[in-house]
């Protein structure tokens, strides 16, 4: 079996359902999203689906590629590291492998359980009364745990936004809360909108700890190892983060030196899909979790999905929505199926093979470029 092909669509400025104001890019607003879908075929007639990177860089290593045996992942991954943004390809290589193997990629990878639960992960700040609200109607569609963003100006409105939703959901649903600290690799100086010094987050995390809340995120810049550590342990809420960290050896740093208790990489941004985990393993051996990140939604979401139903220490998955009932970002629409949670806040696993999921061709063909 070989690499006969490798295909790489554009799905470009798709409108989002509404004009969004992220928390994490104070000031700007989004009216549309683009993304790539993936196509590798094998020689067989087999195809695997994957999302995710820069259309040229994925074109360019993926050209690479060609010829190859698609089980030599370890070698494949040797060559996305050096590919810059391509690791959207790692996701069809396994779901391809899937397919040949005739199982869900869960099973191929550990299969420790079959379904995972859902947190809501929200992209706007948003007033307290709206989150209370928004709260509430996630519950009814089934969610059970929510993720909020705490980038307001100052620490007294972020702590009045996070008790109102606690006041609202009390002990029904999991809480988690997401200071967006780590979004730039160099100075913080260089982080949009406000900047949490090392007192502003241990403020954030008692506050969040007297209410209950499961993990404060990215509460600090993203190399600030020591205020990192020194924050981990000065407080027995989890602290959460590494969305932006690349590499295995980012990881084992930041392990090592006791950052966090929830590690968050993104297999299309810290190593592939695949790759995640060895960061789980680094995980697990320290009691720690691994819960990746992943923003994009759709078939990346899928296969980050199978990677946490694949490991012992990855109990949620993350899933933009913004407000019930709204698929925020266009690439959550591009499988034909939509990921969603139960009404218990589970996702069960596709049982087909590989990813097991099809796409929305129709939606897909209306895009791309």
């Amino acid at each position: 079996m070989k690499i006969a092909s490798v295909d790489v669509q554009y799905v470009r400025d798709v409108p989002t359902p509404r004009t969004l104001h992220t928390a994490w890019s104070p000031g700007t607003s989004t009216r549309a999203s683009s993304f790539t879908v993936i196509r590798i075929r094998s020689d067989d007639g087999l195809e695997g689906l994957g999302s995710g990177g820069a259309p040229d860089a994925v074109r360019a290593a993926g050209q690479q590629l060609v010829g190859q045996d698609p089980f030599a992942t370890e070698e494949h991954s040797r060559l996305l590291r050096r590919g810059g943004n391509a690791w959207g390809l790692e996701v069809a290589l396994w779901d391809l492998i899937g397919k040949a193997c005739r199982q869900p990629l869960y099973k191929l990878w550990g299969g420790y359980t079959d379904r995972i639960k859902g947190y809501a992960s929200t992209i706007e700040i948003g007033s307290p009364e709206r989150r209370a609200e928004d709260a509430l109607g996630f519950y009814e569609e089934g969610v059970r745990a929510i993720k909020l963003r705490l980038h307001n100006e100052t620490l007294e409105e972020d702590v009045a936004l996070a008790r109102a939703v606690k006041d609202a959901v009390g002990d029904k649903m999991e809480l988690m809360a997401d200071g967006n600290q780590a979004q730039t690799p160099v100075t913080p100086s260089a982080q949009p909108g406000v900047i949490w010094d090392w007192r502003r987050a241990l403020y954030t995390a008692r506050a969040l700890e007297e209410m209950g809340y499961v993990w404060l995120e990215e509460p600090l810049s993203r190399y600030d190892f020591d205020g990192l550590a020194r924050l981990n342990g000065s407080v027995r809420i989890a602290i959460a983060g590494g969305e932006n960290n690349r590499f295995l050896h980012e990881f084992h740093w930041m392990l090592e030196r006791g950052c966090y208790d929830v590690l968050q990489p993104d297999g299309l941004v810290s190593e592939g899909i695949g790759q995640l985990r060895k960061i789980a393993a680094l995980a697990e051996v320290r009691n720690k979790l691994c819960v990746p990140h992943h923003g994009g939604g759709g078939i990346g979401t899928y296969a980050h999905l199978h990677f946490s139903a694949a490991v012992p220490n990855s109990p949620w998955v993350e899933l933009m929505r913004d407000k019930p009932g709204e698929f925020p970002w266009p690439a959550q629409l591009a499988p034909a199926t939509p990921i969603m949670v139960g009404n218990d806040g589970y996702v069960r696993l596709p049982g087909g093979p590989g990813l097991g999921i099809e796409l929305d061709e129709a939606f897909i063909k209306k895009y791309a470029v």
